[in-house]
């Protein structure tokens, strides 16, 4: 059987054909872009992009946003602006100033708010950099996850398609957008980019995880399973979706909240930090916490929070483990922090890890989403190009 796209991550090999490098460089017709796959979730960003080499490039980016501030020694700090807009820090450099965490909920919700629009545009940046581009303008083909409760079926009844609320926030302030931005680094070496979203594929984020675990760098489908559930544990939602292969039928529902509920027990810990959601939601990754301008590592606090209120979710999960029609396939970055828990769990009611079940190991589960979604470009210019 060929490697699938999640062997290739797992195995860290560079994705290669007999014709050379599978790059992000695509071509819609005539027009030459540039594929990215991206992840909008509540914590964080999560954003992927193939080098000219054929190595892919994730970022995962904390939702986090503050204006800019000057910095009058030492070592500067990445800074955006947009248009004639102030600049501003995103991520983990917002966060060391008390940045404002993003809004969080439904796609059309967030949208609105101009700071994530400025925040996603600079999170393309980002991405672009680390995959070798130089400043300049781009043609975005942009593969864009979204809340699996916002996919439904369209009119005719055999195709999915995008609730409408979401259809017109995306239209209104992605697709075909143009925007222009300045990139000040930390040397305070200054680059402009502008960045247009010719087109926007927007995806079910759970099927990202989908796509990497079943199909090929190529777009050939090699798994044997006929009915599949995924348990995507993202920063703010559980989601459940169940996939039927042949034929093809997708179901979600939501399950609650997410890794957000372990996020403010460890808030609750630390009531003097006055921590925001995503403060608290990228202490739970990285286990360290500035106090008193230490950091200082957490860990025994994250596991308790974790053997308190991540039973919730564990417990909510339990039915689906426990079923016996469906392979289950266990996704999002809450595996990070459930993993041990999970595998005792299926252990205990004899389920075998390959055979009935499979959870994306700690380095691709926050960003497997990410990743689907930019093969679903690939794969839609190539077929184009076929056609």
């Amino acid at each position: 059987m060929d490697d699938t796209i999640l062997d290739h991550l797992n195995h860290d090999q560079r994705f290669v054909t007999a014709r050379g490098p599978i790059t992000s460089r695509v071509s819609f017709g005539d027009q030459d872009i540039v594929a990215i796959g991206c992840d909008n979730g509540n914590d964080a960003l999560k954003l992927a992009i193939l080098n000219d080499k054929g190595k892919l490039i994730t970022r995962r980016t904390p939702t986090a946003y503050t204006r800019a501030q000057q910095v009058r020694g030492g070592t500067g700090i990445t800074t955006y602006q947009v248009g004639e807009g102030t600049p501003f820090w995103i991520g983990a450099a917002a966060l060391d100033h008390d940045g404002d965490a993003l809004p969080i909920g439904p796609t059309p919700q967030r949208l609105d708010d101009p700071r994530q629009r400025d925040f996603i545009i600079a999170c393309l940046v980002e991405g672009l950099v680390e995959a070798g581009y130089k400043p300049g303008a781009y043609d975005l083909a942009l593969g864009f996850a979204i809340p699996n409760d916002e996919i439904v079926l369209e009119e005719r009844g055999d195709r999915l398609g995008v609730e409408e609320r979401t259809k017109q926030a995306l239209k209104k302030y992605l697709r075909g957008s143009t925007q222009q931005i300045r990139r000040t680094d930390e040397r305070g070496r200054v680059g402009e980019w502008t960045l247009t979203l010719q087109r926007l594929l927007p995806q079910a984020q759970s099927v990202g995880t989908f796509v990497c675990w079943s199909r090929t760098p190529t777009g050939v489908a090699v798994t044997d399973v006929e009915a599949l559930t995924i348990l995507d544990i993202g920063g703010g939602d559980l989601q459940k979706t169940e996939i039927n292969i042949n034929p093809y039928r997708m179901t979600t529902q939501h399950l609650g909240a997410g890794t957000i509920g372990i996020a403010r027990a460890l808030k609750a810990r630390f009531p003097r930090m006055n921590l925001s959601d995503v403060a608290a939601q990228q202490a739970l990754v990285t286990k360290k916490l500035r106090i008193s301008g230490r950091n200082q590592d957490i860990s025994k606090d994250v596991a308790e929070a974790i053997a308190t209120t991540g039973q919730d979710l564990i417990g909510r999960m339990l039915p689906i483990l426990q079923q016996q029609s469906r392979y289950v396939l266990t996704t999002g970055g809450g595996t990070v922090l459930l993993h041990d828990e999970l595998v005792a769990r299926a252990a205990k009611i004899g389920k075998r890890p390959g055979s009935d079940y499979a959870i994306i190991n700690h380095g691709q589960s926050s960003v497997l989403n990410a990743v689907g979604a930019l093969f679903a470009v690939l794969f839609a210019a190539a077929k184009r190009a076929t056609t």
